[in-house]
């Protein structure tokens, strides 16, 4: 989704919006009337230098050869690693526990 950036003409206030190409003339207001466009530096991101990687000593110089070398060699990029949650296990006893005082109130 595209970002823009936008500013009110009253108090010069600037903001960023995300909008969709279908939404591309919905501006938000300030002070009472719609805020305009202004025109903004796009970012751009390079690439990662090359570096020598400490597995098996080759040179690797782009991002996606970067993240194919760790997927290769079973690595994960501390940050990008997906998390996989743990469901809690119980104290050991509560089963029984419970089935005991449940018994207990019914008698």
């Amino acid at each position: 989704m595209p970002i823009y950036a936008v500013m009110c003409s009253a108090c010069g206030k600037q903001d960023e919006i995300h909008r969709s190409f279908d939404r591309y003339n919905e501006l938000p207001q300030c002070c009472g009337q719609s805020m305009v466009r202004v025109i903004s530096a796009p970012m751009v991101m390079g690439d990662i230098q090359p570096y020598k990687s400490m597995i098996d000593g080759t040179i690797v110089n782009s991002r996606s050869r970067h993240r194919e070398h760790l997927k290769t060699h079973g690595c994960l990029e501390v940050g990008n690693e997906k998390l996989m949650a743990k469901k809690p296990e119980p104290p050991p006893g509560l089963k029984e526990t419970l089935i005991r005082i449940a018994n207990e109130k019914l008698h």
